[in-house]
């Protein structure tokens, strides 16, 4: 049942050939639980059918359409949807995004629970070309402040916020520039008494022929336009230096780091260079704190490129910034597979690695390979491909899904069908979710009739050598229960983010990683497991064939440590072995339950655990000296009390 609330809000959607996209921008929004709304559509001129399109929506009394007399630019659209907007409360949608059906519940209920002028939310940035979806988060630091919510690429759109209509009406949309959300949204951000955050998503379509994404023109030099405008009306704030730091950071520099680069044209490039150079000297961006703290969070040999490039670039040294860039990119084509994972996986491909399967001979150790699944349609061909291209037969294949929502169905039909006459594989469709990993998990050891059991999660990537690697200690060792390897990790795209786990595991600085090992169970968790989860993801790791039901139960109760406390009772039954390479690559998306679950609920899951350790394993006073420590760091690394 839809919820009808006082407060009006006026949604404008200008609309310049968007045909294709439009009908579920609008429906999206004649769909909303909110339902105290108008829609205010502006038709700039289109020279496809979009108008066509509009034709249907014309009788509707929530949606106003207004025809441009001629072809005027998206601010100017924006400028007309505002005049003709009744509501108390404006939103922002382009015509070829969308967003969740209670995307404007969120909104303004976070407006009037937290007495705020201005909601602003995440986005989900969706490629369209390689059907991606990336998590972008509104506010990446860890307290929601007006410094932080500035310092990010968010500030700027319009898109993701709600705002009362009298402080986003104080300035009109800039007409004939790009950018043009800038030197309106950011005042509007700063001169709000108050900012709240809904929990709800944008979703911004990226497309090869929209504006962002038409290659670089002079146009793009009208953001030192914005940011000169936008820091004039944000002059008089007590904050003014630092905030002009962080849009100077987001707005120019990232600019130069991530933009100018990618311009093809040797020539263009060293013509746009020696132009940001000139309009960028009144900034002295080279002084720019957090361009240094970006230098400090990048590797060491990208930190060296930046800085030169800067240097080179702010000197007036241009045509040398120039070739440093030429000499960047013909370094990082050459090193591309070091940096990212293959990712151009069809069926084809699959097809091709079955066969290649099919050749391989039996083996002595039978290995069973299980894939949970949920909604990890677009990652599924890749993720097969690397299970299939082991120079190591597996004993077999199974799928299991938990009532995806994506392709995954169609597509996981289509594998099985292709690849059926060349190994073993059983797909097994859940008819409800099952509401945790963990119950997966148990499926797959009950299902699986291999000596050792591989649980490859659907969206992660490996080694074609990881199998035959984890292998080897095992040959001499028929005692091990758990062998594992060293893990990266990467993003949705396959680029590696960190290229090892070890530092990130081994605490204590041990270097018990620095070489590989087999290690009885029992000591590994009293030397080293015991403190913190040291196998990093499930992917890594073949596992010995068992009844581990009542453990993953239990771990089923945990949201972040369940896989830790599963891995420890494991443990337990036998010996570890760890192999020192980097065979897996666990991917990360942004919103990992991870990343997304409060630091308290975390303190509380790990002493939990130690609490466990304590009584199950025997722990000495200096084991529960070192737990303590533990906790007090993370408390104070998390500010919590």
């Amino acid at each position: 049942m839809k919820k009808v609330l006082k407060n009006k809000i006026s949604i404008i959607v200008p609309v310049y050939n968007t045909s294709k996209y439009l009908d579920k921008c609008l429906n999206c929004l004649l769909n909303q639980t909110y339902d105290n709304l108008e829609i205010i559509v502006v038709e700039d001129c289109s020279t496809d059918n979009s108008r066509e399109v509009l034709k249907k929506y014309g009788k509707n009394q929530k949606i106003k359409i207004i025809y441009n007399k001629k072809n005027s630019g998206l601010s100017f659209s924006r400028n007309i949807g505002l005049k003709f907007a009744t509501g108390e409360y404006i939103g922002y949608i382009d015509s070829d995004d969308y967003v969740e059906l209670d995307y404007y519940e969120k909104l303004i209920n976070s407006i009037i629970k937290n007495n705020s002028e201005i909601a602003i939310c995440d986005m989900k940035v969706i490629y369209e070309n390689n059907k991606m979806e990336v998590l972008s988060k509104c506010c990446n630091a860890k307290e929601f402040n007006l410094i932080n919510i500035i310092n990010n690429g968010l500030a700027a759109s319009a898109c993701n916020k709600l705002f009362k209509k009298s402080i986003i009406s104080k300035y009109e949309f800039e007409v004939g520039k790009v950018n043009e959300d800038l030197a309106v949204v950011i005042p509007a951000l700063v001169n709000a008494k108050k900012i709240s955050y809904a929990q709800t998503y944008y979703y911004y379509i990226q497309r090869g022929g929209s504006i962002q994404n038409s290659g670089f023109s002079d146009k793009r030099f009208d953001i030192f336009y914005g940011v000169d405008t936008t820091l004039e009306r944000i002059k008089k704030h007590k904050d003014y230096a630092e905030l002009k730091q962080a849009i100077v950071y987001n707005q120019l520099i990232v600019l130069l780091i991530y933009v100018i680069p990618n311009i093809k044209s040797i020539s263009r490039r060293k013509n746009v260079l020696k132009k940001f150079n000139q309009l960028s000297q009144k900034y002295n961006i080279r002084q720019n704190h957090y361009f240094w703290n970006f230098l400090e969070q990048s590797g060491s040999k990208h930190r060296i490129y930046y800085k030169m490039l800067f240097k080179l670039n702010c000197t007036g040294h241009y045509i040398l910034a120039n070739n440093l860039i030429n000499i960047y990119n013909i370094l990082a084509k050459f090193l591309k597979k070091k940096d990212v994972i293959l990712t151009d996986i069809d069926l084809t491909k699959v097809i091709k690695a079955a066969k290649y399967q099919q050749s391989l001979p039996e083996e002595k150790i039978k290995v069973s390979v299980i894939v949970p699944n949920y909604n990890y349609a677009r990652f599924m061909y890749q993720r097969i491909y690397s299970i299939l291209n082991q120079n190591y037969k597996i004993f077999e294949l199974i799928i299991l899904d938990d009532c995806s929502k994506d392709d995954s169905l169609a597509m996981i039909d289509e594998i099985k069908e292709q690849i059926s006459n060349y190994v073993s594989i059983k797909t097994i469709y859940n008819t409800t979710n099952s509401g945790s990993a963990f119950r997966q998990w148990e499926k797959g050891f009950k299902i699986a009739s291999g000596d050792y059991v591989w649980i490859a999660e659907a969206d992660d990537y490996c080694e074609n050598t990881l199998i035959k690697n984890l292998i080897k200690p095992i040959l001499n060792n028929k005692n091990i229960v758990i062998s594992y390897s060293d893990t990266a990790f990467i993003d949705v795209f396959g680029k590696i983010l960190i290229k090892s786990i070890k530092p990130e595991i081994d605490i204590n600085k041990t270097k018990h990683w620095d070489k590989s090992f087999v290690n009885n169970g029992i000591k590994e968790i009293h030397d080293y497991s015991y403190l913190n989860c040291t196998i990093a993801n499930v992917s890594s790791a073949i596992i010995k064939k068992g009844d581990y039901k009542k453990y993953l139960q239990t771990s089923g109760s945990f949201k972040q440590a369940g896989d830790w406390f599963f891995y420890i009772n494991v443990m337990a039954k036998g010996d570890i072995a760890y192999t020192n390479k980097v065979l897996n690559y666990y991917r990360l998306h942004g919103d990992n339950v991870s990343s997304t679950m409060s630091h308290q609920k975390h303190i509380e899951e790990i002493q939990r655990i130690y609490d466990y350790c304590v009584e199950q394993f025997k722990l000495s006073k200096n084991h529960q000296l070192q737990m303590k420590n533990r906790i007090n760091f993370l408390k104070k690394s998390w500010n919590l009390k």
